[in-house]
């Protein structure tokens, strides 16, 4: 095999791990911060948007948390390249559960800060790990 097809290879074969990578962190990320969401009528937690490339603005009715996590999957699976994904919450109160402590028994900590806090010391530490 020559040089340049060796390259291409290994292109493609760190492409696909990469991508492997990014969907099992968004996931993760997403997916926990839907799970860390506080319920009372479960209109926030199922009102956790996934979307490609640009965010969704509006607002949804009652839905599952699960509907929202197969959206994150689905999401996740169809991004390509240096697609943007975006979780987001457009309802009013979301903002102030996550910073203002309108849920401070349920989700001190917020549910986005705490989860991405988690994904980063992970990742980080699976960056150094590879570098040992």
């Amino acid at each position: 095999m020559s040089f340049s097809a060796e390259v291409g290879k290994f292109a493609t074969s760190a492409t696909a791990r990469v991508e492997r990578i990014r969907r099992a962190v968004v996931i993760e990320l997403f997916g926990s911060v839907i799970k860390d969401t506080p319920v009372l009528t479960g209109r926030l937690r199922g009102n956790w948007q996934t979307s490609l490339r640009s965010p969704i603005t509006g607002e949804l009715p009652l839905r599952s948390d699960g509907a929202a996590i197969g959206e994150v999957m689905t999401a996740a699976s169809a991004a390509k390249g240096d697609d943007a994904i975006y979780l987001r919450n457009n309802l009013p109160y979301a903002s102030r559960i996550e910073f203002d402590g309108w849920s401070h028994e349920k989700a001190p900590a917020g549910m986005m800060r705490k989860n991405v806090a988690r994904i980063l010391r992970i990742v980080n530490n699976a960056i150094q790990e590879g570098r040992k």
